[in-house]
């Protein structure tokens, strides 16, 4: 293997390792902001609530 051959295939995986830790990082950050969201909206309904009633 050439040194050519040698460093496209080190990309190659550094590439395939940097995309996997940005779909993580990406998904955790959608799953926290779906949790907060959903943890203000009911916050946000029982203080609806409360005003109505």
């Amino acid at each position: 293997m050439t040194n050519y051959e040698q460093s496209k295939k080190a990309r190659h995986i550094a590439a395939i390792v940097y995309l996997i830790f940005m779909a993580f990082i990406l998904g955790g950050t959608l799953l926290s902001q779906n949790d907060n969201g959903q943890k203000y909206g009911n916050d946000v309904k029982d203080l609806k609530t409360k005003v109505t009633s």
